[in-house]
């Protein structure tokens, strides 16, 4: 992985706010939850930036400048660039996007609320103010997306593992 600070600096400002602009109109960050029986609260949740969009070119500049990514044909003729992997996301992703920005208010939120997300997922989730506060976050999320979320919070809530243990302990 290239130096994160080196990176951001030689990237042209005029590239970097193109594609901040790009994003504002086209991207997402979003928050998904898949169960997962091998991780210790049985829930995995994943955080997400991507960008879509018909003309290959483009995203390949934002891969370029962002410094990560893949890039994917999601359906004929339509590409998506996607960073999952959080240590990417903290490293290249967030602070492209600290020093370049958003115009649309739509957007300045979205950011702001995925920041919030990755860092309580960097504490971990240990209590329920925090799980529900995360799933709040992914909810917010959820209103900017078309993509509905397929696990609910009820069933994330009353599956979390420290959820079962603290109403054992209750019993």
């Amino acid at each position: 992985m290239k130096n994160k600070a080196r990176h951001i600096d030689q990237v042209p400002p005029d590239k970097g706010h193109y594609i901040a602009g790009f994003v504002d109109g086209e991207g997402s960050f979003f928050i998904s939850a898949r169960k997962r029986n091998d991780y210790s609260s049985n829930w995995k949740f994943g955080l997400h930036f991507n960008v879509s969009n018909s003309d290959i070119v483009i995203l390949e500049v934002c891969k370029k400048y962002l410094g990560c990514g893949v890039i994917r044909e999601s359906k004929p003729k339509f590409y998506t660039l996607e960073v999952q992997s959080r240590n990417v996301l903290k490293n290249f992703v967030i602070p492209f996007f600290r020093k370049y920005g958003f115009l649309s208010n739509k957007k300045k939120e979205e950011f702001r609320v995925f920041q919030e997300a990755f860092n309580l997922l960097e504490a971990k989730i240990q209590t329920e103010t925090d799980l529900k506060k995360f799933l709040q976050f992914r909810l917010k999320l959820n209103r900017f997306r078309k993509t509905q979320i397929t696990n609910t919070d009820q069933i994330i809530y009353q599956s979390f593992l420290f959820m079962e243990k603290s109403s054992e302990t209750i019993r």
